[in-house]
């Protein structure tokens, strides 16, 4: 609605995980570095924990982008499930079954070790992410560290990366994972935004919807919108989005603390 106004090619505060418009805080920064190192060195299971709307999911996929054409991978977004729909969401992606295959639980497996192995005599690496990986259940966690035990002599045949909130990291330590937490290899948190990283974060996200220097958040603006978010970006998206319709409904293109306090006020209201 407001894009014309704005001189906007897109809407820069949508939710979905857009690489496109990744930020790079220091957080994230360390959290790429660690995920590219695990991935490209094999080395078996990642994990990622952040807040809910911290850009986990955006990370992993500006990642995947980039190495689309040098592994393999299946990205499963709803892991709250037996062990064995996993593992035919998991071989579907993979086109080695068909949704519909009535096969036992003992066939998919062999018959994804056999891709596995495939897979690494061209050496592509396999990837499988299990997204809201807290939501996994307990007993089905310990069947997916099966999986991790295919290996070669060199090489994990599969990697595996979890993706969850900060729970998640309290289900490794109990004491019946032991033996799954002692096989994390790389393990990453994502930290919120910093103030300042929270006002690069408004100006990047603008920069890259196509803005020519307008519309503008003042400081004391991107302020008010830090202390709601608390630095978590899909809050700061939320906040920024109403803000600049509540801009265009009165013709403003500069965005200060009463626009955004009113924003703010609104979405509060919306959720009581």
């Amino acid at each position: 609605m407001y894009k014309n106004f704005y001189g906007l090619a897109e809407n820069p505060f949508n939710l979905t995980p857009d690489p496109e418009y990744l930020y790079l805080s220091k957080s994230h920064k360390k959290a790429v570095a660690y995920l590219t190192y695990g991935l490209e060195g094999r080395k078996g299971i990642i994990q990622l924990t952040g807040e809910i709307g911290s850009g986990k999911t955006t990370i992993l996929k500006s990642i995947l982008e980039k190495k689309k054409n040098n592994l393999k991978a299946a990205f499963i977004v709803n892991p709250k499930a037996t062990f064995e729909q996993l593992l035919r969401m998991i071989l579907y992606q993979f086109s080695i079954i068909d949704p519909e295959t009535g096969d036992s639980k003992d066939v998919l497996l062999n018959k994804f070790q056999n891709y596995l192995k495939d897979q690494m005599k061209q050496n592509t690496p396999v990837v499988i992410i299990f997204d809201e990986a807290q939501n996994i259940e307990l007993s089905v966690l310990e069947e997916i560290r099966m999986l991790s035990n295919l290996e070669t002599e060199k090489h994990k045949l599969i990697q595996i990366v979890f993706v969850g909130q900060p729970e998640l990291r309290e289900t490794f330590s109990l004491q019946q994972f032991k033996q799954l937490k002692q096989r994390i290899a790389v393990a990453c948190h994502l930290n919120p935004l910093s103030r300042d990283e929270s006002e690069e974060y408004i100006a990047h996200r603008l920069k890259v919807a196509g803005t020519n220097g307008l519309p503008v958040f003042t400081k004391e603006a991107c302020q008010e919108i830090y202390e709601y978010s608390n630095g978590i970006p899909r809050l700061i998206n939320i906040v920024c989005d109403e803000a600049l319709l509540a801009g265009y409904v009165e013709g403003k293109m500069t965005l200060d603390e009463n626009i955004v306090k009113e924003a703010i006020n609104g979405l509060i209201t919306d959720s009581m």
